[in-house]
């Protein structure tokens, strides 16, 4: 009995807050509230199965003493209905209808005596005058309500969404990268914003739940039996209606699916909106986006039908359990006129409220399964985060960097290995380069360095130490990195230069776009460092971009830098530019070069050659080069160098 049943949860969830322990994670909530399903209210356990159940716990735990006050926000406006209600009584009595007979005349001695308590005389004048201030202080009531739901609502979501985002931040990069990033987003974004949604209709369930429990407390004191034959009857009606209510559900996850599917290609569409172009393949690309976009409209058209069916049915029973209750008040029960009238007026209210509960509820099905969502993927990430050692360990780069033995493989198990069996050292103050052909291994070798990815045999060792979570904190922030693909954020060329090292002075950050020969193009923009470089920064070349992410990298006076083919987007004279500021640097810190172009590593102390994640070469440029049979020498004359 979804409807008639609502005001129990306004009570669960008030002792429920109490006994939620914080440890508690959705699958134990679900654990918890399964005990629930016990009760002999069916259609009621609804409510507390997952993941409403989970929901409701995971609101009252965030939002902590704000739920009770938006509770008692909630039974004070109720109350105060209550009371204006009251006022019916008089106002009857007043108008000539005898109030004294039956059931209705308690309300009418008891409305009496508060007059009479309060020293104001029982007239028309008064009791319309009470009217207006109960109806105004239900007005401010309802005004102030309005606001601070919507304030616990748009925090629940913050909060959800702060939690999601640090435990996406905090996942390891095998899990992250496993996943697609339009999931991330999408979860961000549409999905906590129907979280949002399905929070503003639970709310306002309960708020008037509350409100049905008054009327329902007035008409049992009314008429128990007439009472009685609605509830009897309303049972029925959800039973008939309990399908499309079920239903209301799966339509919601069906939401949640094609709204990823379309958010997805969204974003796939428009990154490769210049292949699209260049391939003049506009009409197909547009087909393809307008059939997801039907698929869409299609799952929101079944939502609202089903709600629409609902609320048809609902609201034509209603109206015809109304009738038949009247005519047998009327020509069995013989009741009053007064009584009918203050019965008629508190079910024709109700009724409604019935309506907008049924309503309510469907909407927060339909969003629920965006919770779901949610919550899975947060449970993801944090079961797969990087370990937080209680103790972070200092570590500096004094000596080198040594890699003994490792492999490792990014299926696990029985599948090829991205590296194998490898041995090499990275002297501190030198530049060392890894060479090789796509797919050798090079990027892989990065990762392992930085830390983002562990071994699956062998180990990483910084000065003889092995590279484990107790020391990862304190090794990333040494590290410079440049990788292939430039990240920068819409915003002023300052504000992507101080997010690597927010302290750094106009001098410093001066300092680090020359040594990445970004100094020039810089100055020449149109408002130097205050130019905002819009999305990816797109304002820039590709090269100029690669520039800037150098820059960056060595704004903060790292003591490993890392460059990714951070050169593969450069004409030959940056090429050169970067070469020499490489050169510069040289003794002053750690460098890693993993490249494919060979023209930016004549300068390095020693080259390691990969081939299918093997070592199969090391040495100098010079060694490496006059080895005529080599990789390397291979590879140079590929592309042009013969010395």
């Amino acid at each position: 009995m979804d409807c008639y049943c609502l005001t129990v949860f306004s009570l669960y969830t008030v002792a429920a807050g109490r006994r939620y322990q914080q440890g508690d994670t959705p699958g134990h909530l679900a654990g918890k509230l399964s005990q629930l399903r016990k009760l002999p209210f069916r259609a009621l356990s609804v409510w507390f199965t997952y993941p409403f159940g989970a929901y409701a716990q995971t609101l009252i735990r965030t939002l902590s003493w704000r739920a009770a006050l938006a509770l008692a926000l909630m039974l004070l406006a109720s109350a105060t209905q209550g009371a204006q209600l009251l006022l019916l009584v008089p106002l009857m009595q007043l108008v000539g209808l005898d109030v004294q007979q039956g059931s209705i005349g308690w309300l009418a001695q008891s409305v009496a005596s508060a007059f009479k308590f309060a020293g104001v005389p029982l007239t028309l004048v008064s009791v319309l005058g009470a009217f207006v201030v109960f109806t105004a202080l239900l007005a401010s009531l309802s005004r102030v309500q309005t606001v601070y739901n919507f304030k616990l609502q748009q925090d629940f979501v913050a909060t959800l969404r702060r939690r999601l985002y640090r435990a996406i931040a905090n996942a390891d990069w095998l899990t992250f990268s496993r996943i697609r990033s339009s999931d991330f987003t999408h979860a961000l974004t549409n999905e906590l914003a129907r979280v949002g949604l399905a929070t503003a209709s639970a709310l306002l369930v309960i708020a008037n739940s509350l409100l049905v429990l008054v009327y329902i407390l007035f008409a049992l004191r009314l008429s128990a039996t007439m009472t009685g034959m609605v509830f009897a009857a309303g049972l029925v009606l959800v039973l008939v209606l309990r399908r499309k209510t079920s239903r209301a559900h799966e339509i919601g996850k069906e939401m949640s699916e094609v709204g990823n599917m379309l958010y997805s290609a969204s974003t796939e569409h428009l990154s490769g909106m210049k292949t699209v172009k260049s391939y003049g393949v506009e009409e197909r690309n547009t087909k393809i986006f307008a059939e997801l976009s039907e698929q869409v409209a299609r799952a929101y058209n079944r939502g609202i039908s089903n709600s629409a069916d609902i609320t048809f049915w609902f609201t034509a029973g209603s109206a015809a359990i109304l009738s038949i209750i009247l005519y047998t008040s009327v020509e069995v029960l013989g009741m009053t006129a007064a009584e009918l009238l203050l019965l008629l007026f508190l079910f024709n209210r109700m009724i409604p409220l019935f309506n907008s509960i049924q309503s309510y509820y469907q909407n927060c099905l339909n969003q629920l399964p965006a919770f779901s969502g949610v919550m899975e993927l947060q449970a993801r990430c944090e079961a797969n985060a990087e370990p937080q050692p209680e103790i972070s360990e200092a570590v500096e780069l004094r000596e080198g960097i040594q890699f003994e033995r490792v492999s490792f493989s990014y299926g696990g198990g029985e599948s090829v290995a991205a590296v194998r069996e490898l041995d090499l050292t990275i002297e501190a103050e030198k530049i060392t380069a890894i060479v090789g052909s796509s797919g050798a291994g090079k990027s892989t070798i990065a990762d392992l360095v930085i830390g983002l990815i562990q071994p699956d045999r062998g180990r990483v060792l910084v000065d003889g130490e092995p590279l484990g979570p107790e020391v990862l904190s304190s090794w990333r922030e040494q590290i410079g990195y440049v990788a292939q693909e430039t990240f920068l954020f819409n915003d002023t060329v300052r504000a992507n230069l101080l997010w690597a090292r927010p302290e750094a002075g106009e001098e410093q950050i001066w300092q680090a776009l020359e040594l990445a020969a970004a100094g020039g193009f810089v100055s020449e923009l149109p408002e130097g460092l205050q130019t905002v470089l819009g999305d990816r920064g797109v304002r820039l070349s590709g090269g100029e971009r690669q520039r800037l992410a150098l820059a960056r990298a060595l704004l903060r006076e790292p003591s490993l830098l890392i460059l990714d083919e951070a050169t593969s987007a450069l004409d030959s004279e940056n090429e050169r530019h970067i070469q020499k500021a490489i050169e510069g640097l040289h003794g002053r810190m750690t460098i890693l070069v993993i490249t494919h172009r060979l023209s930016t590593i004549r300068g390095a102390d020693v080259i390691y050659v990969l081939e299918r994640g093997r070592l199969v070469e090391s040495g100098s440029w010079e060694v490496l080069v006059s080895n005529g049979n080599g990789r390397f020498s291979a590879l140079a004359g590929a592309q042009g160098i013969s010395r």
